[in-house]
């Protein structure tokens, strides 16, 4: 089983984990890189060195790789390798993609958007109440929240989600049975029991200084957003933000005050061209329109509208009002969502206008004013 063999290699003492999906394509495979290893002869040494090839030899006639997998489930520890879904899948274009990643929780869903809410350890209040209103309200609209579960903006993001009952995702820089940081114990458990932790790093891994920069690749490559809340400029965040931007994910920032050094690296951001996050609908507008479900609902001129008056809609004003659902939308997003002609859109929305059921709110989007009626 490949993912059985990946796991032990994984484990190998020593093992270099950027490293070893290119020692899987150059043999062909985990099991063919685990015989290669295990013979322990030439073209092992011309892989991986004298050294290793000695000792991963003797390791690998010791270690029963089947055997990895199922101490690895006693322990409440998933694996999830290239091709389970599409979550993992979107890691595989990226640049040195994890062999696998190690699991506890739930799988994560792989029909919601996913949005990296990232900044600094030693956040200001300011930075914690931006970072756990955004992971509520994006918890709110659906989303899943990632994070890698450090004090203070990670942290917050995190509980934030937690706060609405969404699904976050902390991906960790050690083993995913370690603890850390020590404070975040408690945290750490309920993440596990709703959502999911991730780790590349095998069990009893320590956090070492080096895993946090080469972590932050997975946490941008699984997203779809990332948002950077509060960052000095030299941040660990705008890492992150650099990897987004390399792997073709929209990058946003929360701006901060200018005499703050925590502001300068988010308002730096921003400047270079980053879009500026005033609400969260500003960052919900960049997710793919696919990950946005449209609810089936009946309407019926039984439902009143806030003034008691009637609420009879034709097909499209049916679809506008599902699509509005939620957060205001622009006409780009409404045609792209609906399917229908802009022109027969925006003729739509002047009527619904008219009749009080949208308003046009600055910036050209419409926001829903009866969807307490409509429900």
């Amino acid at each position: 089983m490949e993912e059985a063999y990946r796991a032990a290699l994984v484990c190998l003492e020593g093992m270099n984990y950027i490293a070893l999906p290119r020692l899987l394509q150059l043999a062909g495979g985990a099991r063919e890189l685990w015989e290669i290893l295990k013979s322990g002869g030439d073209r092992a040494t011309a892989m991986v060195g004298a050294d290793r090839a000695v000792s991963w030899a003797d390791a690998c006639r010791r270690i029963e790789p089947a055997r990895v997998l199922e101490g690895l489930d006693e322990r409440g520890i998933n694996i999830v390798a290239r091709g389970d879904n599409r979550v993992y899948n979107r890691l595989a274009a990226i640049y040195d993609p994890p062999a696998l990643l190690f699991m506890r929780g739930s799988e994560p869903p792989d029909d919601a958007p996913f949005v990296a809410v990232v900044g600094a350890r030693r956040a200001t209040g300011y930075g914690r109440w931006a970072a756990e209103a955004i992971g509520e309200e994006l918890a709110r609209r659906g989303a899943v929240v990632v994070s890698g579960a450090a004090y203070g903006v990670d942290g917050c993001a995190h509980r934030g989600c937690l706060k609405a009952g969404g699904f976050t995702v902390a991906v960790m820089g050690c083993g995913i049975d370690r603890v850390y940081p020590p404070g975040h114990a408690g945290l750490l458990r309920e993440i596990a029991s709703t959502g999911c932790i991730l780790s590349e790093y095998p069990p009893g891994e320590p956090p070492l200084a080096w895993h946090f920069p080469q972590r932050n690749r997975i946490i941008a490559g699984i997203s779809h957003a990332v948002v950077v809340v509060e960052a000095s400029e030299k941040s660990g965040a705008l890492i992150t933000a650099d990897i987004a931007l390399e792997e073709g994910r929209e990058v946003m920032a929360v701006p901060g005050p200018i005499g703050s050094s925590l502001s300068l690296g988010t308002n730096r951001l921003i400047q270079k061209g980053a879009k500026l996050v005033l609400e969260v609908e500003d960052i919900c507008e960049e997710l793919p329109v696919e990950y946005i479900h449209v609810t089936e609902a009946t309407y019926d001129s039984s439902h009143g509208t806030g003034d008691g008056q009637g609420f009879d809609a034709s097909p499209v004003e049916r679809a506008c009002v599902e699509a509005l659902r939620g957060m205001p939308r622009s006409l780009d997003w409404l045609a792209a969502k609906t399917h229908l002609p802009a022109g027969e859109l925006l003729a739509c929305l002047t009527a619904m206008s008219l009749k009080g059921w949208v308003v046009e709110e600055a910036g050209g989007r419409y926001r829903l004013l009866v969807d307490h009626a409509c429900r």
